[in-house]
């Protein structure tokens, strides 16, 4: 079977890692120059800074499995956390995932505008003009993304699926990338995450996390933080998170550059008790990491729940092409 995979984050990844060894066709459309999604990692000067998600935590036996793999190849390192490990990128963290990627048919710079279904199967149209025929299609891209791109392609969708998918919410979230004029230690780790002033959420240091040559640090503002200065100008959002960073727990005088990373889809506030979603009985189908297996109890988006939801989504894919 073609497939073709809409996003090349994690979830598109494993999709498409899980549809090529069950000994299927799938290609990965990604619209940006890199996949990775939000395991996302930037190089400042002659430094680097994750930016997106720092670690991955290990519930499943499926991950801890392919985790135990990536800790053989140094693909990843146990970061912190005696008796719940947080597992990061040895390289960084969107190295880890171009890793996992490599060997993969992968379209990037391709901004898909339309889904098209018919009893042939489902053709994708692109901006740069392309077309992408496929029997069928998984859409891992947020949620909210995916159903503004499915109403916006005419689908016929059912009012219950409609009413699903608009439930869909997400909190954003604004990273501050700190470049120091001299290394600042940041607890034993590198991260800290409580006793902070209001509106942060933690800070890490990207050096003493060991991916970066000089001091980088990493800001993130929380979920209502964001979401109140979100359609603010970077330079004023940047002078509001200086403003919040008292001098007790970061000597602004020691910035000597800043950029600013906004994720508009950080961490899904509404998620679905299932690894992925069918679109009535179309072939196209929902992944990501807003939707959790039975299994997952924590009720929240995680690395893991995108790597098992690309994975379950290929297998399903791949029973219906059996039957």
């Amino acid at each position: 079977m073609n497939i073709s995979i809409i996003g090349g984050g994690l979830s598109g990844i494993f999709a498409a890692r899980t549809l090529f060894e069950l000994g299927h066709n799938p290609t990965i459309i990604e619209k940006s120059r890199s996949v990775g999604g939000r395991m996302a990692t930037r190089r400042v000067g002659i430094g680097r800074a994750d930016h997106g998600a720092q670690f991955f935590t290990v519930r499943s036996p499926q991950l801890q499995t392919l985790t135990n793999e990536w800790l053989e190849k140094k693909l990843i390192k146990r970061w912190f956390g005696d008796d719940f490990p947080r597992y990061s990128g040895t390289e960084g963290m969107n190295s880890f995932v171009k890793n996992l990627a490599n060997g993969l048919n992968i379209k990037l710079d391709e901004q898909v505008l339309q889904v098209k279904s018919s009893e042939l199967g489902v053709t994708i149209t692109t901006q740069n003009g392309n077309a992408y025929f496929s029997d069928a299609v998984v859409i891992t891209a947020p949620v909210p993304q995916a159903f503004q791109l499915l109403q916006e392609s005419s689908l016929i969708l059912s009012n219950q699926l409609k009413e699903t998918l608009s439930a869909s919410s997400f909190k954003p979230c604004f990273v501050a990338l700190l470049t120091l004029i001299e290394p600042l230690s940041i607890e034993k780790d590198g991260i800290v995450s409580e006793g902070l002033p209001p509106g942060i959420d933690k800070i890490i240091a990207n050096d003493q996390k060991g991916i970066s040559a000089c001091p980088i640090l990493s800001v993130y503002m929380t979920g209502d933080w964001s979401a109140k200065y979100f359609e603010q100008q970077d330079e004023t959002v940047l002078e509001q998170i200086f403003a919040a960073l008292t001098h007790d727990v970061i000597d602004t005088s020691l910035i000597v550059r800043q950029q600013l990373k906004r994720w508009r889809y950080a961490e899904a506030t509404h998620v679905y008790k299932k690894p992925f979603m069918q679109l009535d009985d179309l072939p196209i189908f929902l992944a990501g990491d807003s939707f959790l297996t039975e299994q997952d109890t924590s009720g929240r988006t995680r690395v893991e729940s995108a790597i098992l939801s690309g994975i379950h989504v290929g297998e399903a894919i791949h029973r219906e092409f059996l039957k």
